[in-house]
């Protein structure tokens, strides 16, 4: 490997442990904000046709996604660690640990060739598990929010109706013929 680096992700910042040992040169620092665009900016100094390999380990939390993405477009090479046991060959905890240190933990496991990786699917199946994974927050809220508009509802004297999808057009429509006074103009989206 040309460049292999470490990558701690947070919501705020990701703090990046890199190194290039055919150049001799090493790098640690952070980007912020964690978002697509700064991280787009900073990849964009590791050109794979002339660096040769470009290859950055990450734990598997949030935010992994969008950062996989970014490596891809950019040519470097994305690994997924598994957080539980990334941890266990941090071994125990002698000092307080740092985003620093996570860093070049990820860097050293990748060169070492020890890290443990995960699997990262095809952008399609990230796309199903995304969608998937909303209809269940959502169904599993369902309930919750017709209980809520229930309540409301017997709060102003009135009964809910049957209420087959929590809001929209038809759920707004169906409260105001109800004649739950003042409900019609609470904002339902």
């Amino acid at each position: 490997m040309a460049i292999v680096g470490g990558l701690d992700i947070h919501r705020k910042q990701l703090t990046f442990d890199w190194v290039d040992e055919q150049n001799d040169k090493w790098e640690r620092g952070r980007i912020a904000p964690a978002d697509r665009e700064h991280l787009a900016d900073w990849l964009t100094r590791f050109d794979p046709t002339t660096t040769g390999s470009v290859e950055f380990a990450m734990e598997g939390c949030t935010g992994w996604r969008y950062i996989a993405e970014e490596m891809d477009k950019a040519g470097v090479t994305a690994h997924l660690a598994e957080p539980a046991d990334t941890s266990v060959l941090r071994g125990p905890k002698r000092r307080a640990k740092t985003d620093k240190a996570d860093a070049k933990l990820l860097r050293e496991l990748l060169a070492a060739g020890r890290l443990p990786e995960c699997y990262i699917p095809p952008s399609q199946v990230l796309e199903w598990r995304a969608l998937l994974e909303l209809y269940q927050d959502l169904r599993s809220q369902h309930t919750g929010w017709a209980q809520r508009i229930q309540s409301v509802c017997f709060h102003q004297g009135t009964t809910a109706p049957r209420l087959p999808v929590v809001s929209g057009p038809e759920t707004t429509a169906a409260l105001v013929t109800s004649g739950a006074e003042g409900v019609g103009q609470l904002p339902v989206a």
